[in-house]
């Protein structure tokens, strides 16, 4: 087996990353100055949860995986996978605690966390590796359609108890990208679809709550003081910011009771009544300038699984971004994820800049397209 040359990462994606992070930042600390005014000790126990756990803690996270070769990921997926279920698992146990009618949270009594962040990152780790050892199996339905199918199943069941509609749904889309992409065949993608479309179907049905989002998306003027109030309120904030926008910390939607869930899911909102129109636009651009150069990555990764892996994790992103953004603007029902880079969540951000120091570890054995060849940077 040849082996693989190392050279240096790639610095646009880094840079992508970090100017995502940095605006993130910003936009949080300007956000979160509503919950300031009501509560002071409140909004500094935030600030040390996603300041020092989520962007310090997760810079150095970033660092220490993009260190780490990928192929340790590989060897380790099988395990991650079931640390990764057992732990979400564990919040129908003591450890766990709702909120908003949803189990999804454990408490250590220092941290609270969500753990489906863990659970996203081992199943697309695990399934990655599956569809690299077994790629030449791929149309055989012991190695493709059933294993795939179990896997996710093992993984989604613990979602749909919770219930949590939002990472279930991204969960399946970027498994079903990957299997995909490796070269499933169709007759197997037909039979995917139809039996998805009957689970999502028995899913609605016992989950009122997700027929209420549709009909609130359908017509927002139904309930405008109940299940439409958050989805009417982000919209007007976003209007509101009109072109330009009232300007960093100008914002008044995330004062009182105006907006639920400003520093969180409807941040987007926020940053839309500060930034205007151009800066929503420019925002949307950095985060499709930080997928291409992560695709560009996944392009020309050097082994299947490192292709997998990346694709995976920028999907992981994308996709949770489109559905925040698309449903804070009123063009999808609203999904529950919150915005990568910019919500509330200390977790979710180290998890996330954990799985981009895997990214960037990988970029520095990508095969250089103009050379042919690896080459090594001194």
């Amino acid at each position: 087996m040849r082996k693989i040359k190392k050279h240096v990462l790639d610095k646009k994606f880094l840079w992508a990353t970090l100017i995502l992070l940095m605006i993130g930042l910003t936009t949080f600390i300007s956000t979160s100055l509503g919950i300031y005014t009501e509560d002071t000790s409140k909004f500094w126990a935030m600030m040390i949860r996603h300041v020092g756990l989520g962007v310090i803690g997760g810079l150095v996270v970033m660092y220490v995986t993009s260190r780490i070769h990928f192929s340790y990921w590989k060897k380790l997926s099988p395990y991650i996978f079931a640390v990764g279920i057992i732990v979400t698992l564990l919040v129908f146990s003591p450890l766990g605690f709702s909120h908003g009618g949803a189990q999804r949270w454990i408490s250590l009594g220092f941290i609270s966390f969500q753990p489906a962040e863990l659970l996203k990152f081992a199943v697309i780790v695990f399934i990655s590796a599956w569809f690299a050892h077994h790629q030449k199996n791929i149309k055989n339905w012991r190695y493709g359609l059933l294993a795939f199918c179990g896997f996710l199943a093992a993984a989604l069941i613990p979602l749909v108890l919770q219930p949590d509609s939002g990472t279930l749904a991204l969960i399946g889309i970027v498994s079903f990208t990957i299997y995909w992409l490796r070269g499933a065949p169709w007759k197997h993608i037909g039979i995917i679809v139809v039996f998805g479309c009957m689970a999502i179907g028995g899913y609605v049905a016992i989950n009122p709550y997700i027929i209420e989002r549709i009909q609130t998306f359908a017509d927002p003027n139904s309930d405008p003081y109940g299940s439409s109030y958050q989805i009417r309120q982000s919209r007007i904030a976003i209007g509101s910011g009109k072109l330009y926008g009232r300007g960093l910390g100008q914002s008044v939607h995330k004062f009182g009771p105006y907006l639920p869930e400003s520093n969180s899911d409807s941040i987007f909102a926020i940053f839309a009544e500060e930034y205007g129109f151009i800066g929503g636009f420019l925002l949307i651009m950095l985060y499709g300038i930080f997928g291409f150069f992560g695709f560009k990555i996944a392009r020309y990764a050097p082994t299947p699984f490192s292709q997998n892996l990346v694709i995976g994790i920028i999907l992981l992103i994308v996709i949770q971004v489109f559905f925040n953004i698309a449903a804070i603007s009123g063009l999808i029902p609203l999904s529950g994820l919150p915005l990568i880079f910019m919500s509330n969540g200390g977790t979710a951000l180290i998890v996330t800049l954990a799985q981009l120091g895997i990214v960037l570890n990988i970029s520095k054995y990508t095969i250089v397209p103009s050379q042919g060849k690896r080459t090594k940077v001194s």
